[in-house]
């Protein structure tokens, strides 16, 4: 992560424009200081008439160095403030092809860049690594009895309950709709059920509490591991997907709220207890 520097916070342009204004002030007080000494000088002599040297004004080369330097520090002052705001927008974009804005996830794109470097990990050091694809239950219900607007705060909250739930080396994405896909490094399948069952029970004992209702939902969720890869496959992420997509659609068929792990060419399923 970059370093924040004091210009670019929040406070950056007052103190750029706090230190122009006192060099500006400086400015007039070095112009009037020289005002003072060309006073009645050869210089001032040549520019203007000798009748009229001594009505020049003193402050005259001054005010010439207070509105350049003032000039100079709201032209500093207002550059700094539109970089600023094309750094905040340059930020919002690069983050909007990055995370989900509902659920503040990662998004899918973002997901199978990370899953495919976990993959290269894999291979190269021999690590555990599972993939759990998860689904919230009858979520197209929820959006018909409550609207959108309450099924997505609905599904922000179970984003966050899964989140809240797994280790800070995990990597959850929205993977789309009410789907979510979870990366679980240096953990083999076993591992990485127990944690997709605790999650089960978490989403399944937690109210979500709406502006009104209170609703309850179950997730169902599908267990799978690069151990069960092809030894030579030409696109290793997309069949893990897919594994683990299957184990999924096994759990839902055998009644939701539940955990399927792949197990090669063959979905066990165990019922959430």
């Amino acid at each position: 992560m970059k370093k924040r520097f004091l210009l670019n916070g929040p406070i950056g342009g007052w103190v750029l424009g706090g230190g122009q204004f006192c060099l500006a002030v400086v400015l007039f007080a070095t112009g009037l200081f020289l005002g003072f000494s060309v006073h009645d000088s050869e210089i001032v002599t040549t520019w203007l008439p000798q009748t009229n040297s001594e009505d020049f004004p003193y402050i005259f080369i001054g005010l010439i160095a207070l509105i350049a330097g003032l000039s100079t520090a709201l032209f500093l002052f207002f550059t700094h403030k539109l970089r600023q705001d094309l750094y905040r927008v340059q930020t919002k974009v690069a983050s909007l092809t990055i995370f989900d804005e509902l659920t503040g996830l990662i998004n899918r794109r973002h997901f199978y860049d990370r899953l495919e470097e976990e993959l290269d990990r894999t291979r190269r050091y021999g690590t555990k690594l599972a993939l759990i694809m998860v689904d919230i239950d009858h979520f197209k219900k929820v959006n018909d009895e409550l609207g959108h607007p309450l099924g997505d705060v609905a599904l922000a909250e179970v984003a966050r309950l899964l989140k809240a739930n797994i280790r800070t080396s995990d990597v959850i994405a929205r993977y789309g709709g009410e789907e979510f896909a979870i990366i679980i490094p240096a953990q083999g399948k076993n591992a990485a059920f127990k944690v997709a069952e605790k999650l089960c029970n978490v989403v399944e004992v937690n109210d979500l509490t709406l502006d009104g209702p209170q609703l309850k939902v179950t997730i169902s969720a599908g267990v799978a591991d690069a151990d069960d890869l092809p030894a030579k496959s030409e696109d290793p992420k997309a069949i893990m997907i897919r594994m683990a997509d299957r184990a999924l659609i096994c759990a839902k068929k055998a009644g939701r709220n539940r955990v399927a792990a792949h197990q090669n060419n063959s979905d066990r399923q165990f019922k959430l207890l």
